[in-house]
């Protein structure tokens, strides 16, 4: 909030006086905007450095873990997602939808190719991977981690080109799309589940639907 704060403290400090009236409230939009996009920025920048700096005690990795915060995996991973929270929630309630997860999510690493669609989509922060000319359907979900009682999972998402997925999805983690393929709405792929190329899936976990 600091470089916010300094922002409006330094609009006011100037404008805010008789022969600055007109001025103060004709690029009052402009300002509203500026302000918004500042205090994104703002937040991505400031938790893009504690992330930088938590990696370097322990470097973010796949693998199965132990559901308990004496696991160093599961630790640093619970720790990353704090740090992630507030710029994540500012940026899923922003007014301008185009920074959701075209901006954000690379911001932290998420690859995510041009041409795509998947702003109206969950995805995770890490571990996920989107080719080009994807479409993610609106509610989609897509999870690059998994907690199954007192096991603790990460593994990779990958995305291929060409790729079609329908609103309310759930890929799980380690799912591999490769290119072309088109998900119907409201399936689930499976742990670690490969789905082909140019095929179409459907269903709960997804199969190749049949002619």
């Amino acid at each position: 909030m600091i470089p916010l704060i300094l922002f409006e403290y330094t609009y006011v400090f100037f404008l805010w006086k008789p022969e600055g009236y007109f001025w103060f409230f004709f690029l009052s939009p402009f300002n509203v905007v500026l302000a918004l996009y500042l205090l994104q920025f703002s937040a991505l920048l400031i938790s893009f450095l504690l992330i930088t700096i938590c990696n370097l005690r322990y470097h973010p990795k796949e693998g199965t873990f132990k559901r308990d915060i004496e696991d160093k995996a599961y630790r640093y991973w619970t720790l990353r997602n704090i740090i992630k929270k507030w710029p994540l929630y500012i940026t899923a309630t922003h007014p301008f939808p185009w920074f959701k997860n075209r901006f954000s999510l690379r911001f932290f690493g998420v690859k995510i190719g041009k041409k795509g669609l998947c702003d109206n989509a969950w995805i995770s922060s890490e571990f996920v991977e989107i080719g080009k000319d994807v479409i993610i359907g609106m509610g989609t979900t897509i999870l690059s981690f998994g907690i199954e009682q007192n096991k603790f999972i990460i593994d990779k998402i990958s995305i291929k080109n060409g790729v079609s997925i329908g609103a309310k999805c759930v890929l799980l983690p380690g799912t591999k799309i490769r290119e072309n393929v088109k998900l119907n709405a409201h399936s689930y792929t499976s742990y670690d589940q490969q789905l082909l190329e140019n095929k179409i899936y459907k269903g709960r976990p997804a199969k190749i639907k049949e002619d």
